[in-house]
């Protein structure tokens, strides 16, 4: 008697799920307005030393996702993510009290995974821009230049502590000599490598 009422229910269910729809989320509206004001804002993405800090302060339901392969993840990763590629990132479940944060490479793929999630309902996304560059140049190997300002030398103290903390090795590099204020701002903010 048990065995046809499981057959029975699951005949049931089978026939009901074509009727059921998808268990995945769905666009119903993009909001693309949204989505624009949220970029010029800087609300899409957070910086390297703001998630090392989120990570060693155990921030409350924050969920960090590696976008990359396998292989790249098992060579290098961020403390505490976890691997989730592109091609499965849209079948994954977030609760709404997660706070998400994407990384890539150099950025531009955990960017894309942020607009896909956005697309489909998610709030409290956020990606790191530079990616793993900027983890690795901001976290792990924050570099001050000798002639640095007072502002300068605060900011890479507090960088230090944070890199530290993780393992890296903060620093001095030698003096920079700008000559305008947009070759000071690219010294102070090194080329990195951009890529996925």
């Amino acid at each position: 008697m048990k065995a046809s009422a499981l057959g029975a229910g699951a005949l049931l269910l089978g026939v009901a799920a074509p009727f059921a729809g998808s268990p995945y989320r769905t666009p119903q509206h993009l909001d693309v307005d949204g989505l624009v004001g949220q970029i010029e804002r800087g609300d899409d993405h957070v910086t390297a030393l703001e998630l090392a800090g989120w990570i060693r302060d155990r921030k409350p339901g924050l969920r960090i996702i590696d976008v990359r392969t396998p292989e790249e993840f098992a060579a290098y990763s961020i403390p505490t993510a976890e691997n989730i590629p592109l091609d499965r990132l849209a079948r994954t479940a977030f609760r709404e009290d997660e706070t998400i944060v994407l990384y890539s490479e150099g950025g531009a793929h955990a960017g894309q995974a942020w607009v896909l999630l956005t697309a489909l309902g998610h709030e409290n996304i956020r990606f790191i821009a530079g990616g793993l560059a900027d983890w690795h140049y901001d976290v792990m190997a924050p570099t001050l230049a000798a002639n640095a300002s007072a502002q300068d030398r605060q900011a890479f103290e507090k960088a230090s502590e944070l890199s530290r903390y993780f393992g890296g090795e903060p620093a001095l590099g030698p003096a920079q000599e700008p000559r305008d204020a947009e070759t000071a701002t690219r010294l102070r903010t090194p080329i990195r490598r951009r890529g996925c």
